[in-house]
């Protein structure tokens, strides 16, 4: 071969493999536009946060703890309704807006991303659209802005995708296992009908795994920093004791967290994840739960005893709990859990309980202050590190009226926008909020 056709080749090679390479990004510049698709929904109003709350507990079944077929029906409005939440939930950085629509056995989801807060606004604009097969739905196509992915292209994609990089994935097989739970699906231009086999531990193993991927290495060191110390608090108790107050533990975790973050530690790091790992230990579940593959047989389980709250186990458990969420997913998404959960109680269970429902507001309080910003983090180390006494954070809750059924409840509130249930919720708050702990806030 001539010096100029071997010249020819390579260039011609090379300017492929350029080409090859830049194609992804050639495409998605291709599909950038200067307006959105879906336009970014208001701020949900307290009257749909409270639907939103609705709709979660007339999903779950009245036994959560018992495997079983459970069945769900939603409205199109309802399923945005709760994608709203979802999307305003996660507080993006960038901002992104969403919606579903239905046809008969088909589904369609767009999605809306500005990349730049520049004088001309650029958004990438995606598609799907999904066709109800037996009891899934399958990915037909898939559009950015207006450019459709070709179809050899999009199963090239998918493939390779699940073959690289999901197969082996420990959260990926957990979804598919949910997904090949589902037993029914059908889509309608209203509703979408589902029904699924309920795998309660399934549902928990997912639960830990998502609260795993959000745990860095670094955390989960300080997690087992805060375990050790729990556990040395623990065997120190005496033998006889049955249960101890919560500030028995709370007193020399904040006290470490405190030189943790004299010593270089981020302040808001070590008290959210003392709250997480205090959490697990007050509900007497496995460390494993935060720590996964991370921490094999290395820590040795702490000796488990009671921990009280106003002399009642339940109120501490109420509170911990609380107080982890927030520090993990954020106060608005705790608080919803947490009146979900009184509703839940009211119609299947104990009754709704204005004692768990202070616990769980001086949780959120706690939790909110002690990673708000670093300076009232290491605040907070200090004040909790010199505890005297539970009410200092946690109001008397002994004149409260609990265990209201569902019925009782709305005869006396009507429902939880009522303006009677608004007033003893803000009553509840200003006796939290008076307690010493939060005064200067």
């Amino acid at each position: 071969m001539s010096p100029f056709w071997l010249n020819f080749s390579r260039y011609l090679l090379r300017s492929l493999s350029v080409l090859l390479l830049s194609a992804p990004i050639v495409i998605l510049l291709i599909s950038l536009q200067t307006g959105a698709t879906v336009s970014p929904a208001p701020d949900l109003t307290n009257s749909e946060i409270s639907r939103v709350q609705q709709l979660l507990l007339e999903s779950a079944p009245s036994t959560p703890n018992n495997p079983g077929m459970h069945h769900v029906v939603l409205t199109h409005e309802e399923l945005n309704l709760l994608l709203r939440y979802g999307v305003e939930l996660v507080e993006l950085s960038t901002p992104l807006a969403a919606d579903l629509s239905f046809a008969e056995e088909a589904l369609t989801t767009r999605l809306s991303v500005r990349l730049n807060n520049t004088f001309i606004p650029l958004y990438l604009n995606l598609r799907a659209e999904f066709q109800q097969a037996d009891a899934q739905l399958d990915l037909q196509a898939l559009y950015l802005g207006n450019l459709k992915l070709p179809d050899r292209l999009l199963r090239y994609l998918r493939q390779r995708i699940q073959n690289q990089y999901l197969a082996t994935n420990l959260y990926y097989q957990d979804f598919s296992e949910l997904l090949s739970n589902i037993q029914r699906v059908n889509l309608t231009r209203d509703l979408v009908d589902v029904e699924l086999q309920w795998e309660p531990a399934l549902l928990d193993r997912i639960g830990d795994h998502a609260q795993q991927l959000f745990i860095s290495e670094q955390d989960r060191l300080r997690i087992i920093k805060h375990y050790q110390i729990l556990s040395s608090v623990a065997a120190q108790i005496p033998e006889n004791r049955r249960a101890v107050s919560l500030n028995e533990f709370l007193k020399p975790l904040f006290t470490a967290a405190r030189e943790n973050s004299a010593n270089g530690s981020d302040p808001i790091a070590e008290n959210r994840t003392l709250f997480q790992t205090l959490a697990i230990y007050v509900n007497n579940e496995d460390i494993q739960q935060l720590l996964g593959e991370f921490e094999d047989a290395n820590l040795t389980p702490a000796r488990y005893i009671e921990v009280r709250l106003l002399r009642r186990q339940d109120l501490a458990q109420h509170l911990v709990s609380i107080a982890a969420i927030t520090a993990s997913a954020g106060a608005e998404f705790a608080e919803l859990l947490a009146t979900t959960k009184e509703a839940y109680d009211a119609r299947y269970r104990s009754g709704f309980s204005f004692s768990d429902l202070t616990a769980n507001i001086a949780g959120v309080a706690l939790a909110s202050l002690a990673t708000r910003d670093v300076e009232t983090a290491i605040l907070m180390q200090e004040r909790l590190s010199n505890l005297q006494n539970e009410t200092d954070y946690m109001p008397e809750v002994g004149s409260n009226r609990d265990g209201l059924s569902e019925t009782e409840f709305n005869a006396i509130f009507q429902d939880r926008n009522s303006t009677e249930y608004q007033y003893r919720v803000q009553e509840i708050e200003e006796q939290v909020f008076s307690r010493p702990l939060f005064t200067i806030f």
